[in-house]
């Protein structure tokens, strides 16, 4: 554990001992609460600051549930009783862990956010409870009777309880920790007027079909709820999912905290978690969704500007063409004539020179766009990196200027050599620093190579301050589809681009493996 985390699991440790006392009147026997929300707690700590808090919140949960006397501190079963109350928090860990890794693995709705979110927040509890079963049996105080009623009775209102716990405390907790995190202004993507008052008056009607539902004794009274969650969930997302379920959840739990038989009491509350269930699925399924069409219309507005640089690199071709012959004439005739100014007036011969040089220099720009232009630049060759740091620095130059910004770092090894296809990683190095040049706070930009093991290390930085970071995010929209170019172009060479953020610097590594000949 990090010295950063010790503050968060001293809160975590008062929040839970609050949110457990909190959910006793819904207890019953066999199971703690049909309306836990401490489980929501846990699953946003574990959520926001990572599986490698699971051990240290399953001991904080050992503990709080000691001080608090709700598991004995002496007996013969205390090693049981502690890995009861330690094991949720285990299954916790391991659901999202799970859950993490398969969307980092598979593509489509079901790995687009929130998606992967909504499904771990189903699947804990759930995990939760399967972890109860292999030590279950070997209690001594279960009747030798009722060994599978009590069981089933447990789990279910073990797995009740958590379900509704996660799926109303844990979105609003995740989402201010991310915008605490971020230093963002939240973004609530609330339904437009009209739509969000229509579906406000199918929720109430369909509050009013429940109740009465339930006091003519008629089964299905969930019913008109857990439709009306759905299609909420669907046309709007998850916040207005979230908000539908607080809504329902509202106005069940004051009801079922009465005096009312237990069964009665798990029925009304397994109605509660099938709508919460569904609500929370539509909504996160409509995001990513949601969320997937917009990539794939960023995709295509770079597939169409990836076809009009492709006419544009034609046209250039077809230019540098014509060009290319008289401007070596010219370049030739000025080095002649330069040559030849040896004895004129001193002013002539300064302007002959300027020719001369001018010439020169607008011939290797010819000869670099040529170059930029033709077949062979498609084909990826061995560069060394020195090579390929001068001719980004050459292209940046005069917006580095305009911009009042500078490139430094070291000296860079000679010896480093990848094989590449030129003119792509340039394009993803420009991208990198030109996004460096945006977000700088002092104007300097930090570019360095060095190796690693098989790989070279590119590495690029800038200073700075997050709040005008934040500030200018509205005036540099452009920057996510440039580092996504450069992403995509690097991770097609065989290489990764990572960020790293801290001490007042960002940071962008680009990994690429060296040549063969230099490893």
């Amino acid at each position: 554990m990090k010295a950063a985390d010790l503050p968060w699991l001293l809160g975590y440790a008062l929040g839970f001992f609050l949110l457990h006392r909190a959910a006793s009147p819904w207890s019953g026997p066999g199971f703690f609460s049909l309306w836990y929300p401490a489980a929501g707690w846990r699953f946003a700590m574990l959520w926001v600051r990572g599986i490698r808090m699971t051990p240290w919140l399953g001991l904080a949960e050992v503990l709080v549930d000691m001080i608090s006397g709700s598991i004995p501190t002496t007996g013969p079963n205390v090693l049981l009783e502690a890995w009861g109350a330690l094991r949720p928090a285990i299954a916790y860990g391991f659901a999202i862990a799970a859950i993490k890794f398969v969307s980092a693995k598979v593509h489509g709705a079901i790995a687009t956010p929130p998606m992967p979110f909504g499904l771990a927040s189903v699947i804990g509890p759930m995990a939760g409870a399967l972890i109860i079963l292999p030590l279950a049996l070997l209690r001594p105080d279960l009747p030798a009777g009722g060994i599978h009623t009590s069981l089933l009775l447990s789990l279910t209102g073990y797995v009740i309880g958590d379900l509704l716990g996660v799926l109303v405390l844990a979105p609003p907790l995740v989402w201010l920790a991310n915008v605490l995190d971020r230093s963002e202004p939240l973004e609530i993507s609330l339904p437009a007027a009209v739509p969000g008052l229509t579906d406000a008056v199918i929720l109430v009607l369909a509050l009013c079909a429940t109740n009465a539902l339930d006091v003519a004794g008629l089964d299905f009274r969930s019913l008109p709820t857990l439709i009306a969650g759905t299609w909420i969930g669907l046309r709007h997302g998850s916040m207005a999912a979230w908000l539908t379920i607080v809504v329902i959840t509202v106005w069940v739990l004051p009801h079922s905290a009465q005096s009312m038989a237990v069964a009665e009491r798990l029925d009304m509350h397994m109605s509660l978690a099938a709508t919460v269930i569904a609500a929370w699925i539509a909504g996160s399924y409509a995001d990513a969704q949601k969320t997937a069409q917009e990539t794939l219309e960023r995709r295509n507005r770079l597939l169409f500007q990836a076809e009009r640089l492709k006419t544009l690199r034609a046209m250039s071709v077809a230019v540098i063409h014509e060009i290319s012959q008289p401007l070596a004439t010219l370049a030739i005739e000025a080095r002649h004539l330069h040559e030849r100014s040896d004895g004129l007036d001193a002013e002539i011969a300064e302007s002959i020179d300027l020719i001369d040089r001018k010439a020169r220099s607008l011939s290797d720009l010819v000869r670099r766009l040529r170059r930029f232009g033709g077949r062979a630049a498609d084909e990826p060759s061995k560069l060394p990196v020195t090579m390929l740091m001068g001719s980004v620095t050459k292209m940046l130059e005069p917006e580095l200027r305009a911009e009042n910004c500078r490139i430094v770092g070291r000296r860079i090894n000679p010896q480093l050599v990848v094989r590449v296809q030129e003119i792509e990683l340039i394009q993803a190095i420009v991208n990198l620093i030109r996004n460096a040049m945006a977000a700088s706070s002092d104007g300097e930009i930090r570019l360095e190579a060095r190796a690693q093991k098989e790989n070279v290390i590119i590495e690029v930085a800038n200073r700075f301050d997050r709040a005008q970071d934040s500030a200018n995010k509205d005036e540099t929209m452009g920057m996510g589809v440039g580092l996504m170019i450069a992403r995509t172009i690097v991770e097609a060479h065989g290489g990764s681009l990572l960020r790293e953020d801290g001490d007042g610097e960002v940071r962008f590594f680009l990994r690429l493996p060296l040549s063969r000949a230099e490893l």
